[in-house]
């Protein structure tokens, strides 16, 4: 957690990397992918629906926005900023709360689905360890005969070692769904409805779809189940990646060519497979070292509300992912 201080000061500093109209001509001449996860309309003091519409806002303010084929065109040096906004997941949130924003503002972006989740009562396994950590109600749970600890002072640490423990099972991603559905609370046990729709869900086929038929947005594959594709079989991974562009086809009425690597875990044969079925680019969060290639587009997540972070990032994103830091 950063210092209060330290965050005033940042805050107070930071406007002065992209407010002068100069700093442009010192940054990337192409435009800057940024990353949005679960956007609910509420979130306490994380991303929600005001502290992303306030962020559109302020992009406008500073930045053009562009869409993916786009991507390649160089600005000139006093141009403003561009950046292509994406989103990781297929949320329901990214139906009823982004996209209403987005078309209310005329802001093009992308949409990264996983399929899994638009079955009701299915969940990606992440999605199930946040709400997990965030709202079980009991100290502890019975798991493989021993009491996992859930309170307070342990509570994040045992979430995290139950995570690294499912990411260990094989066949992957299959046997991890296993033990959350057989072994685990059901999500519906310890989460309302009304915060599962918000916060949990994912979207819908008809939501999906919906989406697509907008000229402002693009639907892109994510895979099936969201695993760490470098962690599958290589039939598995192929049957990730082309069953969920198969789904999103048959519902979108629309071809799908681009893919957002889960968890920005990739590697050459990941490229291969995604290729072989016809997808021409894909995004990455940290290139692999592939050079310019179109299937090593990488991005710069925003998971902070501010827009002191924003703004910074938006203007010096491809220098702080060159680095490989974490800011906001």
């Amino acid at each position: 957690m950063v210092h209060p201080g330290l965050r005033r000061i940042a805050e107070a500093v930071l406007p002065l990397s992209y407010r002068p109209p100069f700093v442009r001509a010192l940054s990337s001449r192409f435009p800057l992918a940024l990353l949005y996860h679960s956007v609910p309309r509420r979130n306490g003091a994380g991303m929600d629906e005001g502290a992303f519409e306030r962020q559109l806002l302020f992009l406008k303010q500073y930045c053009d926005f562009v869409t993916q084929e786009e991507l390649g065109e160089r600005r000139k040096p006093l141009d403003r900023i561009q950046v292509v906004l994406t989103f990781d997941d297929g949320m329901r949130n990214h139906a009823t709360v982004v996209a209403p924003i987005l078309r209310r503002h005329k802001v093009p972006a992308q949409f990264f689905v996983c399929s899994r989740s638009a079955t009701p009562g299915q969940y990606l396994w992440f999605v199930y360890l946040r709400a997990f950590e965030r709202h079980f109600a009991g100290t502890g749970v019975r798991f493989r005969g021993e009491l996992l600890d859930m309170s307070p002072a342990h509570r994040r640490r045992n979430v995290q070692r139950l995570r690294a423990f499912l990411l260990t099972l094989t066949p992957h991603p299959a046997a991890m769904y296993r033990v959350i559905e057989d072994e685990l609370p059901r999500l519906e046990d310890f989460v309302s409805k009304d915060v599962i729709a918000d916060s949990y869900a994912g979207m819908t086929a008809e939501q999906t779809g919906e989406l697509a038929a907008s000229p402002l947005f693009s639907v892109g594959v994510h895979t099936v189940d969201h695993p760490l594709l470098t962690k599958c079989t290589a039939q598995d991974m192929a049957a990730q990646i082309q069953r969920n562009k198969t789904w999103i086809e048959s519902i979108c009425n629309v071809g799908c060519d681009s893919i957002a690597y889960p968890g920005g875990d990739y590697n050459r044969a990941v490229i291969d497979s995604s290729r072989q079925v016809g997808i021409v680019c894909g995004y990455a969060i940290i290139p692999n070292a592939h050079g310019n290639s179109p299937y090593d587009i990488p991005r710069v997540g925003v998971y902070a509300t501010s827009l002191a972070i924003l703004g910074f990032k938006a203007h010096w994103g491809h220098y702080i992912r060159r680095l490989r830091l974490r800011v906001g």
